[in-house]
């Protein structure tokens, strides 16, 4: 359905050029569920804004393309190829919404009026949440409208960027349930914007990690935990709070993104990295197979 090819893109800034994007490949079945995880800073919304059409003008294109169903697209600007076929739902729900309007009538907008009870019931909400307005309704309320909104236009992409930022663990739970479940009953791709490793291996079928505008491994979920192939990732693994019977055991990633309008290095992880050697510095690492379905971009990957 999507497909992202080596794709680059650039900002302008007072300090350089932002390599905020470097060589992406992404893929998305229909009815699959895709993690993009990585750290904040490191390039996973300015590729769902890519893929929505909602990059600022001042983007610039360096290279390769997005392709869906086989068509190129044009990630800067939204365009009437995938404009009712993608939806997004946005890290801030209340932010997200018109907070002069009741839900009710900005639900309306988007699907008429016969409709909005009918999406209200599909998020698990009461038909009278729609004489509210966004102030009156809690975080997981708002973010299921938000769902809603983007349900109203029955995309057949769904991405759903940091969807439970700011929510207790509980409506975390349930948001996230809800997410999958109408991925597997409606047959809606999905791709998962997050930080948050463990839930991205709960929801997803595959993960892709990204580190600094790089999309440096890619497995399925089950291959993903049971062995991590590039060390970022299995950084990642190792610092969720999972692993840590106590507050100080917590494993903590040593060092920082490298300076992305800067002189960067041919592997990005490279400064951050215990594995590094002197290959490292020669050329950029390429994704490569690692075992089925496995792709790895590491010059020494972890056996």
């Amino acid at each position: 359905m999507l497909t992202v090819e080596n794709l680059s893109i650039h900002f302008p800034s007072r300090r350089g050029e932002v390599q905020a994007l470097d060589r992406v490949n992404l893929s998305v079945k229909p009815g699959e569920i895709v993690g993009l995880v990585g750290e904040s800073g490191s390039g996973k919304s300015v590729l769902s804004y890519a893929i929505s059409g909602l990059l600022d003008p001042a983007a610039r294109i360096v290279g390769g393309q997005i392709l869906w169903h086989g068509t190129a697209i044009a990630p800067i600007r939204e365009h009437r190829t995938i404009r009712a076929a993608v939806a997004q739902i946005f890290q801030n729900p209340r932010a997200s919404l018109n907070p002069i309007r009741t839900v009710g009538r900005q639900l309306q907008d988007l699907a008429g009026k016969e409709q909005v009870r009918p999406l209200l019931e599909s998020v698990r909400l009461a038909a009278g949440i729609a004489q509210r307005y966004p102030f009156e309704l809690s975080g997981g309320q708002c973010q299921r409208i938000g769902i809603a909104l983007a349900l109203a236009c029955k995309p057949d992409l769904l991405i759903a960027d940091e969807p439970t930022t700011g929510l207790d663990v509980t409506t975390e739970a349930a948001i996230m349930s809800l997410i999958a479940e109408l991925s597997r009953t409606q047959g809606r791709a999905t791709l998962l914007v997050t930080h948050n490793l463990p839930l991205a291996a709960t929801h997803c079928h595959r993960i892709a990690v990204m580190h600094a505008g790089q999309i440096v491994e890619t497995a399925s979920v089950a291959r993903l935990i049971a062995g991590a192939q590039h060390p970022y990732s299995a950084e990642l693994l190792a610092a969720t709070p999972q692993h840590a019977a106590r507050a100080e055991d917590l494993h903590v990633i040593q060092g920082l993104l490298p300076d992305l309008s800067g002189p960067l290095p041919p592997c990005r992880f490279a400064m951050r990295c215990k594995r590094h050697e002197s290959d490292c510095d020669v050329a950029p690492p390429q994704l490569a197979s690692a075992g089925h379905d496995h792709l790895v971009a590491c010059r020494h990957p972890l056996c």
